[in-house]
């Protein structure tokens, strides 16, 4: 398996390296494509994604309150789908060796068309308490702390067969970055080094890796692991996931930027708790390719239907960036979410139907939310 970065363009008026890519910081298009190795064609032989864009976010294997039927419907959507393997380890370190020759695309019915992005741990999760020592990850699972070694995860990877994968990292948790010392950072530094080398070493298919990049606040230490990253062969791309960093997002990504510059160009960059509409933008502007997008869920859990209009998702208040279906003032509103939203919810449904659904517990409330705030998503980045 192989995967190519086809870049397109930089933002006019911005610096390009001699290869034509987008200098590091700068806003870029590009298309990701994964060409994938002969016994593992059992649908298209490649895949490919236009960028920027988001990876569709998902829990257990779905995209939260959307069965395959409903998600189908959800037009535009990019065939790229986000996994967590911590999804899959609440009894123990599982054996997939079962599962068949469509692996991780078979085991949750996943159309093989779909580009398959493996990671860890959940973004939305940034609280942790399990912990790692030199030779294993801590992950906490719905069944306890699991230990999960690079020899394991390599197991795993040759039988769920994703196009894409980001490796084990140990990801420091920063309630306080400045109580994290430097030596602490370090070894996270050493750890995801050894861990990575051991995952291109020990692993017999070979998807294209994403590696995480660590260094938390530290630019000194980010630069260090940029280094080691760089000086491995292997390497199709660059996962951002420190999630767990107490830090406002502007502060997050100068630290993203400052790796940035001392890693290749020419590679796919992916960011994690970056899918709020306002913090993708600045990523995207700051020459991030791909974020994920945990963010309409969110959304939905507290109730709410996004109204942000970037001239894309109807004609609603654009100084809001939601409605509130649980105010009282729902009971008798018998307008759309959103007016002028072509999506399935807004077509058929009021906010009153909705705020009865929300009020009596009924589970297609949350469906029928999610496939709009799915929709105004995709559309703020067709925009």
């Amino acid at each position: 398996m192989s995967l190519h970065f086809e870049f397109t363009a930089a933002k006019a008026a911005t610096p390009t390296l001699a290869d034509g890519s987008a200098s590091p910081g700068t806003p870029r298009s590009g298309k990701i494509v994964v060409s994938r190795a002969a016994d593992e064609q059992h649908g298209p032989s490649t895949v490919s994604l236009q960028t920027p864009n988001f990876l569709k976010y998902t829990r257990h294997g779905l995209q939260p309150h959307l069965v395959r039927e409903v998600a189908a419907e959800l037009e535009s959507m990019p065939k790229a789908t986000r996994i967590q393997l911590e999804d899959f380890l609440a009894s123990d370190i599982p054996d997939y060796s079962k599962v068949g020759e469509r692996g991780m695309h078979g085991f949750v019915a996943l159309d093989r068309s779909e580009m398959l992005v493996l990671d860890t741990l959940d973004p939305t999760m940034v609280s942790r308490s399990a912990k790692s020592s030199n030779s294993f990850m801590g992950i906490d699972s719905e069944g306890g702390t699991r230990r999960l070694t690079a020899e394991a995860f390599a197991r795993l990877t040759d039988q769920l067969k994703p196009d894409i994968v980001v490796p084990l990292a140990d990801y420091v948790e920063e309630p306080l970055p400045s109580l994290t010392q430097g030596k602490r950072i370090s070894k996270s530094i050493s750890r995801s080094a050894k861990w990575l080398e051991e995952y291109l070493h020990k692993r017999q298919r070979k998807p294209a890796v994403f590696a995480p990049v660590m260094g938390s606040h530290s630019l000194e230490l980010r630069e260090i692991s940029a280094k080691k990253i760089e000086a491995l062969d292997g390497i199709s791309g660059y996962a951002f996931n420190d999630t767990s960093l107490a830090l406002p997002f502007e502060h997050k990504l100068q630290l993203v930027q400052h790796s940035l510059s001392q890693l290749s160009a020419s590679r796919p960059r992916y960011m994690a708790g970056a899918s709020a509409p306002d913090n993708a933008v600045r990523a995207i502007l700051a020459g991030i390719d791909l974020v994920d997008s945990s963010y309409p869920y969110a959304v939905t859990e507290q109730g709410f239907a996004s109204t942000y209009d970037f001239s894309a998702c109807g004609s609603g208040d654009s100084s809001a960036t939601h409605l509130d279906l649980w105010q009282e003032s729902m009971f008798n509103d018998f307008r759309p979410l959103v007016a002028g939203c072509e999506c399935f919810t807004c077509r058929t449904h009021t906010r009153s139907y909705i705020h009865h659904l929300l009020m009596t517990k009924e589970m297609l409330s949350t469906v029928l939310l999610q496939v709009h705030n799915m929709h105004c998503y995709q559309r703020f980045f067709d925009a």
